[in-house]
């Protein structure tokens, strides 16, 4: 990571072509399947949701991360607490 960089610092969300997604800034992704996936940003939570989604990149250490699939929709929604266990499993 470069000097004076750390994360935490800044979110960004590129899509392209709603196949890939390159996001940066986020801090642990909450729940992911083939069809959403749910991450925690900067900004608040981040909602992905599709067909065929993987996660193909994901780093801990700069907070970027690279969605491929045919993403149909993107929102974010403020301050949602993180869901227990078998909330993500049965969401």
């Amino acid at each position: 990571m470069a000097e004076g960089q750390k994360p935490g610092g800044g979110h960004r969300l590129t899509l392209e072509g709603r196949g890939k997604l390159t996001a940066t800034g986020i801090r642990r992704v909450d729940f992911f399947s083939d069809e959403q996936v749910a991450a925690q940003t900067d900004l608040g939570q981040l909602n992905i949701k599709g067909e065929g989604l993987h996660i193909e990149a994901l780093s801990a250490d700069t907070g970027d991360m690279l969605v491929t699939g045919k993403v149909a929709a993107v929102s974010y929604s403020e301050g949602g607490q993180a869901l227990s266990l078998l909330g993500r499993l049965f969401r």
